[in-house]
């Protein structure tokens, strides 16, 4: 009896094998890989959209003249640092026109002002927070642009966006001024930090 036992356990031993190697070779194997996306920071950008405050006739008297300018910010940086535009004005330069004027004078800059600064408005990116921006300053920016006038500016982890805000402005034209074209040109300047 004792021969009929060992034949009997060989053919166990060698299933019991197998199946050990059946097990091994399905365990999972594991490895570590990765995935990496970079993100590249784009530009920051501000500027005013032309304005023709139109014409007005020769006058003995000083006028004003108003208008609303357009302002466009936009924060593309993905840098969450906060921004802020301000915007400055030069002289408005004469130039003459079709009426036969030999001669003019420029209209000082400080005859040129930001009258209101109504709350910017998204246009793509992140929404408008009441909080942190973008927002028209603390500190109004309202007066002559011939020193830079904060108009609008968001806080840090705001303003990640394109924004427009409408800008009311006036000229004062001084009593006399000769007949022809009188041309500002402005400055808009989007700087990090509110």
């Amino acid at each position: 009896m004792v021969p009929q036992l060992s034949r009997n356990r060989r053919p166990l031993l060698g299933l019991a094998l197998a199946a050990m190697a059946a097990l091994v070779a399905v365990a999972p194997v594991a490895a570590v890989n990765t995935v990496t996306q970079t993100i590249t920071a784009g530009t920051r950008s501000a500027s005013v959209a032309d304005l023709n405050l139109g014409s007005v006739a020769y006058s003995h008297s000083p006028r004003t003249t108003t208008g609303t300018m357009t302002l466009t910010a936009d924060d593309s940086t993905g840098s969450n640092a906060g921004w802020n535009v301000t915007i400055l004005s030069s002289a408005f330069v004469w130039t003459a026109g079709g009426s036969g004027a030999s001669s003019g004078a420029n209209i000082p800059a400080a005859n040129f002002s930001l009258t209101a600064a109504a709350a910017p408005t998204a246009t793509a990116g992140q929404a408008v927070d009441v909080v942190g921006g973008p927002k028209v300053p603390i500190i109004s920016p309202v007066g002559t642009l011939d020193s830079a006038r904060k108009t609008v500016q968001a806080l840090a982890l705001f303003g990640n966006g394109t924004y427009t805000q409408a800008l009311g402005v006036s000229l004062s034209i001084p009593a006399q001024s000769a007949a022809g074209t009188y041309t500002g040109t402005l400055t808009t300047t989007m700087a990090v930090a509110p």
